[in-house]
């Protein structure tokens, strides 16, 4: 019986030596990167973004494939990358759809089914309307919605949406009835500035990049951003919600992921890398040329954020109705 334990330990110990080796070389080949969407999107954007900071700074030494999977809302790249489970050799690009898509019940797939490595970059959503709106404030529309519901349209990109919970978050801290705020969804932010500017929908919202032209140009105005505190620059002006006293902030941000089962020292090395990346000058050179600003948060703080963001959609989501998935 003695015996019998000392081979077990030694079987274990010789386990354990091979995996600690096998990880030191790590990565020892070529990378896999899975991207949630098609070529030319944002995630894809991101992704080459990522695998050309990383060649740049040679944080990097192996070689890293872009691998697109679009469609169903990334729930195809979901699932595959949750089919590899323990390979590190596997990156994943998503959105906070990996979370919200397992909210209205399109995939029983959610972040705890990957692994959070880092969240790395982030847009603003803003509220927009015309220049020559009379709504001259954020708070002079929430009075307005508050004091009659019907008297005010949102227009959004999508729902659900970061756009749509940039209408229903301030106005819940408003002491507004979500159920009651009227958002009509257009197909993309392009169409959703059009139709603003041709008077079809008083405010709306979506990505401060969208509009960026149209606000330089007089034609529009940014009544709210949904940022922590003042941006950076030409931007700083712009109020954002808790510049109003608002407790709202909402990051559309895009983070890497890894298939389920990673080794603690996996985790711990993109910490190490995705953390020197973003303090380095290609990616800052990056940040300002696509208009995206630093989001940086390490895996276990990433975890962390999403566990809390699921929270807060998943309550509004249910109050409309819409968050069939926990309903299965």
């Amino acid at each position: 019986m003695k015996l019998k334990s000392q081979l077990s330990y030694l079987m274990m110990a010789t386990f354990a030596l091979f995996a600690a080796a096998s990880l030191a070389a790590y990565p020892d080949k070529p990378l896999e990167m899975v991207v949630a969407g098609n070529p030319g999107g944002g995630l894809d954007v991101t992704g080459r973004a990522i695998e050309a900071a990383l060649r740049d700074t040679k944080l990097l030494t192996q070689n890293m494939v872009i691998k697109n999977v679009g469609g169903a809302g990334g729930n195809i790249a979901r699932t595959q990358v949750n089919q590899k489970k323990g390979d590190a050799h596997v990156l994943y690009i998503e959105s906070n759809r990996v979370y919200v898509n397992r909210i209205v019940g399109t995939t029983a797939l959610t972040h705890n089914d990957v692994t959070p490595l880092g969240r790395l970059t982030t847009e603003y959503v803003a509220w927009v309307t015309r220049a020559d709106s009379p709504f001259k404030t954020a708070k002079d529309v929430l009075d307005k919605v508050k004091q009659d519901p019907e008297s005010v349209v949102f227009g959004v990109g999508t729902v659900p949406s970061n756009d749509q919970m940039n209408i229903l978050r301030p106005a819940m801290a408003y002491g507004i009835d979500p159920k009651k705020v009227k958002i009509v969804p257009f197909k993309s932010g392009g169409d959703l500035a059009m139709q603003m500017l041709g008077g079809h929908v008083p405010v709306i919202s979506t990505g401060l990049s969208e509009v960026t032209e149209q606000v330089k140009a007089g034609k529009a105005r940014v009544l709210a951003v949904s940022s922590g505190e003042a941006l950076p620059g030409e931007l700083t002006k712009l109020p954002t919600w808790k510049s109003m006293g608002i407790d709202v902030v909402i990051r559309h941000w895009r983070g890497v992921f890894a298939p389920p089962g990673m080794a603690p020292e996996v985790v711990a090395y993109w910490d190490k890398t995705l953390s020197a990346m973003v303090k380095s000058e290609s990616w800052k050179k990056t940040l300002a040329q696509q208009g995206w600003f630093d989001a940086y948060a390490d895996a276990a703080t990433f975890r962390r954020d999403l566990d809390a963001e699921e929270k807060v959609y998943a309550q509004i989501l249910n109050d409309l109705g819409m968050a069939k998935g926990l309903r299965k």
